[in-house]
């Protein structure tokens, strides 16, 4: 995808990927994995201000490849494949638990988010091990325990437990491998974007004038969409777009974005924090770091990590 790069640390080989919307980590995470970068599962830690733990219950092709089935060992094409058609910003993180790049989850919030930390142990699996149809938190008799059950191994073979922990940087462990994930919304982020989305359509005369039929349609107030028809030298069309929702948004100066920065990377050092791989979001198209920031926030983040695992910055790198 154009606009993405690759940062190479020479001194331990550390790949660093840089895209624009946060779905494509499950790819760049399999790309670390095919260069040896990720030997085995790693926790994650995922520095955002969303959690992005969606859960997809059926995807229309097989997470795993051509081959359907866990184990197999599918190409980077297939993962791009994949990426580009069953994921998106939110749904992301449980699929590569799976493709076992994921081990424990670990979601930071920014301290705006005033999120009260908390721990889970989960699971997940797919029907017959196929890796389509997801099934999550499978449970044995009552209460929470190991799944034992023959019959349920036999049709769940790729079942997975994990832990997954929310809360603010200071309550993640320390001295661990891990895969660094970083969004940039973390650092300043606009929270109602789809007050910012439209799009106009170009329509008939004869759609034009039955306009009052879609404008009278009982179900229209529970879309939460608006359509707002027009009429333009003989052209007609309509804007569509959301109903409009309090802002919600933090959008910091330029300097304590910088303070934000050091302490994110200070929390890294001082636990003892060793990444495998590093990826970080832009997420410009979305509109969750508006673009007037992911410039600046890249740069300085960039820069930063560059310092803290005496790091320098190599060419640009795309998703196929």
């Amino acid at each position: 995808m154009a606009g993405n790069k690759r940062v190479d640390i020479y001194a331990r080989k550390l790949p660093i990927f840089i895209f624009n919307e946060h779905q494509e980590a499950y790819f760049y995470w399999h790309k670390a994995k095919h260069e040896g970068a990720i030997r085995e599962p790693l926790d994650l830690f995922h520095f955002d201000a969303h959690d992005d733990m969606d859960r997809t219950v059926g995807f229309g092709r097989s997470l795993y490849g051509p081959g359907g089935r866990a184990g197999s060992a599918a190409s980077l094409d297939h993962h791009s494949d994949f990426v580009r058609n069953e994921l998106d910003l939110s749904n992301f993180i449980l699929p590569a638990i799976l493709t076992k790049l994921v081990r424990n989850v670990y979601c930071a919030f920014p301290d705006w988010k005033k999120i009260a930390p908390s721990r889970r142990r989960m699971n997940l699996a797919s029907v017959f091990g196929e890796g389509r149809h997801i099934k999550y938190n499978l449970r044995s008799g009552k209460g929470y325990r190991r799944v034992s059950d023959p019959k349920v191994l036999k049709a769940f073979p790729d079942l997975t437990y994990f832990y997954y922990l929310r809360g603010r940087p200071a309550d993640l462990p320390g001295n661990r491998k891990v895969i660094l994930d970083i969004d940039m919304d973390y650092f300043a982020c606009r929270d109602s974007i789809m007050n910012h989305m439209a799009y106009e359509l170009e329509i008939s005369r004869g759609q034009y004038e039955d306009r009052d039929r879609i404008l009278n349609d009982p179900t229209l107030p529970f879309s939460r969409l608006r359509f707002e028809f027009f009429e333009q030298d003989d052209r007609h069309g309509v804007r569509i777009s959301f109903r409009k929702t309090p802002e919600v948004s933090h959008l910091p100066e330029k300097q304590e974005i910088q303070m934000e920065i050091r302490s994110l990377l200070e929390t890294l050092t001082v636990r003892e924090i060793r990444p495998a791989v590093i990826t970080i979001s832009r997420s410009c198209h979305s509109g969750y770091c508006p673009k007037e920031y992911s410039e600046f926030i890249e740069g300085e983040l960039v820069k930063g990590l560059g310092e803290a695992f005496r790091a320098s910055v190599m060419a640009p790198d795309t998703m196929p």
